[in-house]
């Protein structure tokens, strides 16, 4: 007797011993495989959700249970909070020499740890005018990041002018990273993507960006008044 015939056989004569009351019938469960394909499933809803906005929720409304639908609008609100209380700053401040240790090193403790990004800068100098144009505008961008100034001799006695711009980024109360002038975001050309993209290497702005700015400085000319164009365009 073959194994499909024994099988079936024994399903039959099982069938019989049911219809009779002499055993109950065996419910089977679910197999390793449907087990498997199960979690699979509610892995990719939850991926779904994760992915959704407020809006999104709101348009979901009818489709989602109404206990799912509360804890991920309730989750998306926490997000949104904590995003706005960290997206607090959004420009350049300059400090002075009393407000240094609560502008700069004590704010670098807050919360979880905060990049604060001093800039030791003199008036009158190109690169000191440059890089406070362009941390400006990074600054807009990267709210979460504390980006401040201050006049060189006013944080460190007799600090040399030669020295500005100097960058210290605190983190935690430490010095993260420390910078002598603005070669590192390409010199004289540089410009506010090329700041935003070291910030990112340095793991400082949590961003990407497809191309690296670096590529194209060869490009701009950079005149004595500080001036720069591109080779057609004003830059």
């Amino acid at each position: 007797i073959s194994s499909e015939r024994a099988m079936s056989e024994k399903t039959e004569w099982e069938d019989a011993l049911v219809k009779h009351g002499i055993i109950k019938k065996t419910v089977k469960g679910p197999t390793q495989d449907e087990v498997h394909l199960k979690q699979m499933e509610a892995e990719q809803a939850r991926d779904k959700l994760d992915d959704l906005t407020l809006d999104d929720l709101d348009e979901a409304e009818d489709d989602l249970d109404d206990e799912i639908l509360n804890r991920y609008r309730a989750k998306r609100m926490a997000e949104l909070k904590q995003a706005m209380s960290k997206n607090k700053f959004g420009e350049i401040f300059q400090i002075s020499q009393q407000e240094y240790k609560s502008k700069v090193s004590e704010a670098s403790k807050e919360g979880d740890g905060v990049f604060v990004f001093l800039h030791l800068f003199v008036f009158g100098k190109l690169e000191c005018r440059l890089l406070n144009q362009h941390i400006a505008s990074v600054a807009k961008k990267f709210k979460y990041v504390k980006f401040c100034k201050i006049v060189g001799s006013d944080c460190i006695q007799n600090f040399p002018d030669s020295k500005c711009p100097t960058i210290l980024i605190y983190y935690k109360g430490d010095i993260y990273k420390q910078v002598e002038g603005i070669q590192a975001f390409g010199g004289k050309r540089m410009t506010a993507e090329t700041l935003t993209w070291k910030l990112i290497e340095w793991k400082v702005i949590d961003a990407k960006m497809e191309k690296n700015p670096f590529e194209n400085l060869n490009s701009i000319r950079v005149h004595k008044t500080g001036r720069r164009h591109d080779d057609e365009d004003d830059f």
